[in-house]
């Protein structure tokens, strides 16, 4: 095996734009700024996968609400040992203090927020164009997306939202709705999700709806995930949720039981047989219903679905054991696949069971989940974790997945997007060499049992190996160097990238960042500038970056400044300038306004996008307008 050696250097820049570490994290934190933790309910768990807290700040928070039974106000936090006024400062956004009710159908300290967003590109695509002589295929509705969400926070124990949605293209606002009603209490019935929810079960093998790093340079988090049991959905994202009933009852201290059933129309392409029986082609997931074929696709699989789960907690050891099981019947078959895809799982009913276990020795957390979809076919996934001392963390995450096995919500670390076809070793490591400097990097190395998609053949491997060093220094500056190296299908992708911050001056940040990415002879490369400008009611911030890639396959990616509460991580291919401008403005004490502009011009093409998203011309233009009004 060949040998990366990265020379690493230190890049000093500026400002409080997310990137690092806050840019993989950003969905997350998106996430509990629009659903912030309610301090007298949350949970051990929840406060472990929020990435918001240490482990001792975890345990001091819960031995404190313990001792003191429950909080009336946000302030008492002050109190908490390792909870300091900087640490207090960044999550106040992130955290409420609703004071138990004992009437739980009775509003108590309500927060209401309802959002309204539309977005458009300027130049018109040739969806909306009058029909020729060639294509008379057309979008039927405008050109505008548009989303009006909302939630409120009734009291401790209440909460509600809802969500419709349309595309760009698409004729009506209820397009996509969404919505949900959650009940939580510390009684035995703990938790009720009445509408569209999501599961996060053990490791992701059978149900794995929460929030997932995936590969991270934070290999700690990356090898860990939380039981979250049931999550109330409200996302625009128009697949991957059950819509129904979640229940969770606390029966004891040490037994907890969380059952569900979902009824759901999902979207598909179908084919029929010589004796005219239907069978489905393929499942449709990206939401559009532009066309009358988009339209046709509408409602045409129906799915069931059912599920439990048992949670042990051992009162004596630290052990957690969780006993898993989920059946799903659609109302169309799907046939054998063919060539590479003649092993995976086929029919119209599908019966998934696991057992997942928690369990720290010593000081070392292991977790594990075994997982099983019918016809021999598993899914294997063990990790551990532990810190050697106080500068030094280790990790590892060893995973079997059967080319055979199935579950329509696993989300398991894996390298394919789906967890099958796969045997895989991660490594991951942590050292913090002094206050200033900190080295995090990981080695994932994967074998594809099987022929998968573009490869014909049998017992084909990789890696890939991240490497990045950071610096900070406090109130002043921080940045990074990363390198990583990507081995697959007998090629070698190697990436770099620099980054850098300086804090604050003034009313005023500044971001930099530059990145490359070569693959065979190929060298693609990005740099952008970001500056933010944040005084008083007013945000502004700027972005231009300049990219020139021969190919998508030498892509950047890299998160692109938002209105409030969107989070946006696009590729950067081509040879081209993007600017962009965001600008926020807090009207009065309820209300907030938010504008966006980007614009792309391209240097190496006179026409953007393909089909019916095709624009005659080097430039697209984006607008995104956002209302937000918060009532306490």
């Amino acid at each position: 095996m060949k040998t990366l050696l990265l020379l690493l250097c230190p890049l000093f820049a500026i400002s409080q734009i997310p990137t690092q570490e806050e840019e993989e994290k950003q969905s997350s934190f998106d996430y509990y700024l629009a659903n912030p933790l309610n301090i007298n309910l949350v949970t051990q768990i929840e406060l472990q996968s929020s990435l918001l807290f240490s482990a001792e700040q975890i345990t001091s928070f819960l031995a404190f609400r313990k001792q003191i039974g429950s909080f009336q106000s946000i302030l008492e936090l002050q109190t908490i040992p390792t909870w300091d006024l900087e640490f207090l400062r960044r999550i106040q956004d992130f955290v409420v203090c609703n004071p138990t009710n004992p009437s739980w159908w009775k509003p108590s300290s309500s927060e209401h927020q309802i959002l309204f967003k539309t977005d458009w590109t300027a130049e018109t695509k040739k969806g909306f164009t009058e029909p020729d002589l060639r294509s008379k295929t057309r979008y039927v509705g405008d050109r505008t997306n548009q989303i009006l969400r909302y939630r409120g926070q009734l009291n401790t124990n209440l909460r509600v939202g809802f969500l419709v949605q349309k595309d760009a293209g698409e004729k009506n606002l209820s397009d996509f709705s969404s919505g949900f009603i959650e009940f939580k209490s510390k009684g035995i019935l703990e938790k009720v999700i009445l509408g569209d929810f999501v599961n996060q079960w053990g490791q992701g093998l059978v149900q794995a709806g929460g929030f997932s790093l995936g590969k991270s340079f934070e290999s700690i988090k990356a090898t860990q995930k939380f039981n979250l049991g049931g999550l109330a959905y409200s996302s625009s994202v128009e697949y991957g949720y059950y819509r129904g009933v979640n229940t969770t009852l606390k029966m004891t201290e040490f037994l907890r039981v969380q059952a569900f059933a979902s009824y759901r129309n999902l979207d598909a392409t179908t084919g029929a047989d010589s004796l005219g029986q239907k069978y489905l082609r393929s499942r449709v997931e990206d939401g559009f219903h532009r066309t009358a074929s988009e339209i046709s696709h509408i409602d045409a699989m129906q799915e069931k679905t059912a599920g439990m789960t048992l949670i042990y907690s051992s009162l004596i050891l630290p052990l957690i054991l969780q006993f898993n099981t989920v059946w799903t019947h659609w109302s169309l078959q799907k046939p054998a696949g063919l060539g590479y895809k003649k092993k995976e799982w086929s029919g119209d009913e599908l019966k998934n069971y696991s057992i997942h276990i928690q369990y720290p020795y010593r000081n070392i957390r292991l977790v594990g989940e075994i997982a099983y979809s019918g016809g021999q076919q598993f899914a294997i996934l063990q990790s551990g974790a532990t810190s050697i001392s106080k500068k030094m963390d280790l990790s590892y995450l060893i995973r079997f997945y059967s080319a055979g096995y199935f579950s329509p919500k696993s989300n398991g670390l894996s390298e394919n997007s789906e967890n099958l076809n796969e045997m895989g070793l991660f490594l991951g490591h942590s050292y913090q060499i002094n206050k200033q400097w900190k080295l995090s990097s990981y080695f994932d190395y994967f074998r594809f049992p099987e022929p998968k998609f573009r490869v014909n053949e049998s017992n084909t491997f990789g890696w890939e190996i991240l490497s990045r060093v950071i610096w900070e220094k406090r109130h002043a500056a921080r940045g990074f160097i990363q390198g990583k190296w990507t081995r697959k299908e007998n090629q070698d992708l190697l990436q770099i990238s620099l980054d850098g911050h300086y804090l604050k001056v003034k009313s005023w940040d500044f971001h930099l960042r530059a990145m490359a990415s070569k693959l065979g002879s190929e060298i693609g490369y990005l740099v952008l500038q970001d500056t933010k400008w944040d005084k008083g009611k007013w945000t502004i911030q700027g972005r231009i970056a300049y990219l020139n890639t021969p190919s998508y396959d030498t892509r950047n990616y890299a998160y692109e400044p938002g209105v409030p509460y969107s989070f946006l991580l696009p590729a950067y291919a081509g040879k081209a300038l993007k600017t962009n401008l965001v600008m926020a403005f807090q009207w009065k004490r309820e209300i907030q306004l938010a504008a966006k502009w980007a614009r792309i011009t391209y240097y190496d093409r006179t026409e953007i996008g393909s089909g019916l998203d095709l624009i005659q011309g080097s430039k697209k233009t984006d607008v995104t307008l956002q209302i937000l009004y918060k009532m306490p």
